[in-house]
Parts: C-alpha cells; structure tokens; sequence
C-alpha cells in the first residue's frame, strides 16, 4: 500500500485489503495463480534492502534512511523503459496518476506486478477518484462498481451497462442472447422451467437500459427479436437462486431485484447517455479535425493552379487522401502530392469532356427551339403542335444540313439568335417541303380511299421513299453522269414561293367540308375536317406520325362521300365551295338539324358531325343484322318457331336508293314546335295503359328508367349489354316495328318481355 512519505511502500498486500473486490474482466477470464517457484536471488535484490524480507514487513520499527524514500532502485542490470519512473517519491508519483485517464491509469498497472500492486489497492482510491473527476459530465461511480472497474466498463467492443461487463465481438455472441434462444435453444443447456421464467425474466434483461439511439448503433438497425440483451451467466445464477429458495421467501428475493434492477435501470441509463454523447461530441472532432485538413489541402492545390472544379470528391481514393483526422504537415504533404496530381487530372479531364457535351447539348437544343418556331409558323395551324417533327421533317435532318453543321461543331456556349438568321432560309426550305409532302399525302388519301387501304397506302409510300433512296445510290455511282445530275438538280429546285403556293392550294382543298375523315375510336366525335382531325389524334389517341394518324383517322369510302354530299344539297349548300369551318361547330346550341328519316316524335336535333355519324351507325347496324340473320338465325331469334318465317328487316336511312330529302334545319319558331310535340308525345306513353298493365307507366323517364320493364320485340335483334337497354312502350314500339320492319304492328306477337343479348343494337 501508498504510505505517507518517509515510509517504505509495501508490495506484498496484506489479507485484510486484498485487491478492490468485484472487478470482473469477462474477456480477460480470472486463471488461477500460479505457484510461487523459488528463484535464485539476484544481485539486485541483494543490493537493494528494498527486497529484504525484513524491510517489507511495513511496521516501520526501524528509522527510515533517505535511500529508502524512493520507490525502488536499481543498480545493476538492465532497466527498462519504467525505471526512472520508480525511482521518483511516492507523492509525486500519485499527483502523476492523478492526471491520467482512468483506462491509461489501467494500462499502467498492467505494465508490471509492483505497478499493479500499488495502483490497484484501497490506499491508491483517491488516485482514481482524480482520475475519473478529470473526465467531463461523467456520472458518478456507481455503488457496486470499484474505481478501476467504472473506468474501465466503457472500453470494449460491446459494453453492456445494466450487467457491468464489456465483451469483444466473439465473446459477445457467446455470452449473449435473445429470449427466443433462453426459451428453445436447447444448446445453451439452460432449461428453465416457465414459471421461473417468468418470474426473473424482467430482471435478465437489458434491452431498455442499453439500446442506444440508431444512430450511434453499429452494424446498422436490427430488430428486437434479434438483439442479445439477456446475460447468460446471470440467467444462470438468478435461476439458481430462485429455485433454492422456499415459496414463502421468493417475494422477498424478487422485491429485492427489483430495487436492484432500477438502480441499474438508472445508471446504466446516464452511463449510456454520456458514452452516446461522448462519440457524438469524437464525431465533431473528427470531423472538424478532417474540414482543417481538406481546407489546407485546397489552399495549397489552388496556390499550384488548380480549379476547384477539379477536386474529384466523389473519388475514393481522393477521400482517403484528402478527408482525414490527421493534422497537415509539410511531410504529409510531401508524401500524398504526387498522388493526388494523377487524380486531379484525370477529374479535369472528365470535366472538360462533361462541359464540351454541355455545350453541344446546349446548341442542339437552340436550333430545335429556333426549328420549333419556324415549324409552327409554316404549318400555321390553330392549336399548339408540341412535336412538330411528326409532321414535317425531324430535327435530325436539320442537323444534318451543310449550312446547320458548322454551329453543331463551333465549340460555342449556344446558337445565337443572329447565328440562327443566316442559316435559317435553308432550315425553313426543307420544313415546307416536309409539310408540303404532308399535307399531299392527307389529300390524296381520300381520293385513294375507295380503292386502297391505309396499309396499302403505308407500302406505297415505303416503296416511293426505297426508290428515292436507290436513285440517289445510281447517282453516286455513275461518275459519268455527275455534272448532268447536278445541273438536273439545280433547274429542279423550288423556291419557297412555290412550295408555299402548292401548300396553299393542298390547305384549300382539304378545308372543303367533303374532305371527311372519321374517326375509328367508338366513345368520341367521330367526323373531323382538317386541320382539327391532326389535333384530335394527337390529343385522344397518342397519334405522332403521319401513319398513326392514317390508321386511326380514316377518310370516308365512295358511299360516306355520297351521304355529305347529299346533306350538303339538301341543306342547299354547294358540296364543291362549302368549307368545313362554316359546319363544323362545337356550339351545342347550334343542333338544328333534324333527320327526316326519323319519326318526328322520336327524332333528336343534331350537328352536321353528329347526322353523318347517325346514318352510317344506322348502315353498319343493318349491314351487321342482315348478315347475322342470314348466317344464324336461330341466335337472333330464340324464341322463333321452327321453320317460321324470319321478320323483315327495313333500312329506313338508305341514301343511296331513295331521293327522298335526308336532313332539314329548323328554324327557332319550328324547333320550339317540334320540342312540344316530342314532350306531348312521351307523357301519352307514360299514360298508356297496356305500359301500367306491366309496371311501365306513372313515372318519370329521365328519373326512373333504370326501374322500367323492358318490353322487347320479338320481331327486333335489339340486344347489347343490360346498361344499353331503354325502357320501351307500346307508343315507341309501334313505331320502331313500322319503321325498322315495314309492317303494323301487332303487339301480341309481334313483343316479347324476354330479355336476350346480341352485339348487334338497334341505334333506334
């Protein structure tokens, strides 16, 4: 023990202090001491009186001399790198301790025997005490743990503060477990029994005293069912305890935990705060530490020339050199220079080649903007075409021209506004061209349309473009005939006048209100004039090529041509003049036209759009009946008798036989007539009587009809799916019979109440 000084220090450690009680290492596990060999004396132990056996007794009969006021001395031999350290008084030694840290105070008792005899006994308590003071915000030293044991529980890879032990990451797994593995893993030889279990298991574990936040967490998140918070040993030892004791005294034992586990609850809780507070406050340092030295670094890189820009931090190996805890010296510096150079370089140039394609993505985009424009303005159509390379030709083919690739490989930030002027005559020349080409192929796509269709049409202009292409290869490889093709070529070219002329006429040609395209889709308007048929396909069907919109927009066969025409005279406009702007209104207001094939009282007011697609619904509807009956007559009319006469079926909308007048416009006065006599005529049929007989009549149409019985006739293919039923009556009937089956009708069999479904729907 440390004495006052002028007395010697005595080595030997008496019975009554022993070594500070309860420090546990459980990686360095506690061996048995050895057996004391009997050694020869040295000459050393001779000379010093220190090692007398009389002088280590410690009872201080005999005056101290002044040669024994010091720790040990040592005359012959060998020292080591700690003799000097054992020759200094006894005070100054412990002012010394007093300043390290405590596990640097450890480290040192470890360093020899007579250290750790001296260090590591109750008389040297205030060394530690100094020590553990000297750390900052520490908590103070728990009740059951010793000085050296507090100082030391913090060090190790995985420290557990509820039990007070520290593992390495081996002996952590092996000591450590889940409840999962206490309760069924049969390896671990515990077999505890349920009840006892339950009783001690809050206080085996340590999970809400040692789960640190996540971010402090090594080996990222894991879950609960997953981390080892329960140790083995104490598992072992409580379950001992409490199957030793009788029933009556568990309580006792079980109060006595629990006081036990919320002191450690406590504790442990505030020593794993400051450790979490601690690496927080490592991890600024760190960095700070690395921010200093990347700050140097730069200075010095930028004195040498280089660019920021050129830092490659993204580069591991330029990290590892640059971001590190370690101050910057002049042979630090020395050493990472010649490395950090290839890197640098190596970033300049990927940098370099970045800005380039930078650049040249910037021109690109310029010249499409200025392409863009010019585009617009020589289609000039009336809405705002987003892609105007659907139409015309691609912006690749820009590109390509002789006058447009200079500005591609100028090495400059962007295309000018004065740059694009010079050039922009060329570019203009081919879009006319280009839509030119367009609208020739819109025009005569009706004319063709009887006699080919879209596909046909798709080869033909496939076959023109390969023979184009052919023909330009014939050229090249006929050197005789090179001054001859290009004079050909020179007298051949066009001028922006006359391309925009034949544009012009093309325009005029297609506004023509019988330049019809219709429309393949079922749920929207289906006739469409041009310019409004591009806009339709671009905007409801994703149409962007020409093809694309050939095959979804179609112009209208010899017969559909015939139906506008004849609309036309009969609403005394001029087929050959009339444009399409002046009939084809959006305005609902603007329905004034009333199919006089239709019965008055059931016939709805139109558009011109919306009659040509009435009359070629009610065509394709008769062209489709008529070859059902024909093929299986039997599933059109179930309930037809055997070898019975199959129902007449009359198309009432035929253009093409009858001169009869097809459409007539109604002025306000007659419309409001018409609209009476149609409301006249839906309450006779809500009071017809035979309707009441089946639940029909007494309620609204428009409110109700999904409540209607549907009366069906049984001379009619009126099917579909149930949501395209409407509700008929006696009135309706009678006149869908004399209208669609040129017949009276006769209620009784000519109507059935059966309900079967075909594809084929009367539109009536």
């Amino acid at each position: 023990m440390v004495t006052t000084r002028g007395k010697k220090i005595k080595f030997e450690l008496d019975s009554s202090e022993g070594e500070l009680d309860g420090e546990k290492d459980v990686g360095q596990p506690v061996k048995p001491a050895a057996k004391r060999r009997r050694t020869k004396k040295s000459k050393s132990e001779d000379d010093d009186p220190a090692f007398a056996p009389s002088s280590s007794s410690g009872k201080g009969k005999d005056k101290a001399t002044p040669d024994q006021n010091m720790l040990i001395t040592r005359r012959g031999g060998k020292g080591g790198k700690l003799r000097d350290l054992m020759n200094m008084p006894v005070d100054i030694f412990a002012e010394v301790c007093s300043y390290l840290d405590p596990f640097d105070l450890r480290r040192l008792a470890l360093t020899s025997k007579r250290l750790w005899d001296i260090l590591m006994t109750k008389e040297a308590r205030h060394i530690w005490k100094t020590a553990l003071a000297s750390v900052p915000d520490l908590p103070e030293c728990p009740t059951d743990l010793n000085e050296p044991q507090y100082g030391c529980t913090g060090r190790g890879t995985r420290a557990d503060w509820y039990f007070r032990v520290r593992f390495c990451t081996a002996c952590h797994n092996a000591n450590m477990a889940n409840e999962w593995a206490v309760q069924n893993d049969s390896q671990l030889g515990l077999n505890v029994k349920y009840n006892t279990w339950y009783a001690i298991r809050s206080f085996c574990e340590s999970s809400s005293a040692v789960s640190a936040p996540r971010r402090y967490r090594r080996g990222g998140y894991r879950g609960r069912n997953e981390d080892k918070h329960i140790y083995i040993d104490e598992v072992k030892k409580l379950v001992s305890q409490y199957e030793a004791l009788p029933r009556a005294e568990t309580e006792e034992y079980l109060s006595q935990l629990r006081v036990k586990r919320n002191y450690r609850m406590e504790t442990g809780k505030a020593m794993q705060n400051w450790k979490c507070n601690q690496l927080a406050s490592r991890a600024d340092d760190i960095a700070a530490e690395k921010s200093a030295r990347f700050e140097s670094i730069k200075v010095k890189l930028l004195e040498m020339g280089w660019d920021e820009k050129d830092f490659p931090i993204t580069n591991k190996d330029f990290r590892d050199l640059v971001l590190k805890d370690q101050k910057l010296t002049p042979k630090i510096w020395q050493n990472i220079k010649p490395k950090l150079e290839p890197l640098l370089e190596a970033s300049r140039a990927s940098r370099l080649e970045w800005e380039r394609r930078q650049r040249q993505s910037n021109r690109e985009n310029a010249i499409r903007k200025f392409y863009s424009q010019i585009g617009r303005e020589t289609m000039g159509l009336s809405f705002e075409s987003t892609l105007v390379s659907s139409f015309v030709p691609s912006v690749e083919e820009i590109f390509a021209l002789p006058s447009i690739k200079p500005l591609l490989e100028d090495d400059t930030e962007t295309v000018t506004e004065e740059q694009w002027i010079e050039v922009a005559p060329d570019a203009r020349l081919l879009v006319l061209k280009g839509w030119r080409d367009t609208l020739k192929r819109l025009t005569n796509y009706p004319e063709n349309g009887a006699t080919s269709s879209s596909d046909e049409t798709h080869k033909e202009a496939e076959g023109a473009a390969s023979a184009k292409t052919e023909t330009k290869a014939e050229t090249k490889l006929e050197p005789g005939t090179e001054t001859e093709t290009k004079t050909e070529t020179k007298t051949e070219t066009e001028t922006e006048e006359e391309i925009s002329s034949s544009i012009d006429a093309m325009k005029t040609k297609l506004s023509y209100a019988t330049s019809v395209f219709y429309c393949k889709g079922g749920y929207c308007k289906r006739a469409w004039w041009f310019p409004n048929n591009i806009q339709h396909a671009r905007s409801y069907h994703y149409c962007y090529s020409l093809n694309e919109l050939l095959d979804q927009l179609r112009p209208l066969q010899p017969e559909g041509q015939e139906l506008v025409e004849r609309l036309l005279r009969d609403l005394g406009l001029d087929p050959k003049t009339v444009k399409a702007s002046e009939i084809d209104k959006e305005d609902q207001n603007q329905k004034t036209y009333l199919c006089t094939k239709c019965h008055e009282k059931t016939a709805k007011y139109m558009t011109l759009p919306e009659l040509i697609e009435h009359y070629l619904d009610v065509k394709k509807w008769f062209d489709s009946v008529t070859e059902a009956i024909r093929t299986q007559p039997d599933a059109c009319y179930p309930s037809r008798t055997v070898k019975s006469e199959l129902p007449k079926i009359v198309n009432d909308h035929d253009w093409l036989s009858s001169d009869a007048l097809l459409v007539r416009q109604d002025d306000e006065e007659a419309r409001k007539t018409v609209l009476e006599l149609q409301k006249a005529f839906r309450k006779e049929c809500l009071t017809d009587p035979a309707c009441d007989t089946e639940g029909i009549g007494g309620e609204d149409l428009e409110n109700h009809s999904w409540r209607e019985t549907l009366i069906i006739t049984g001379t009619d293919t009126d099917q579909g799916s149930l949501e395209n039923f409407k509700p008929c009556n006696t009135r309706t009937l009678e006149i869908h019979i004399r209208s669609k089956h040129g017949k009276e009708p006769d209620l009784e069999t000519d109507t059935t109440l059966e309900r079967f479904y075909s594809v084929n729907r009367c539109p009536l």
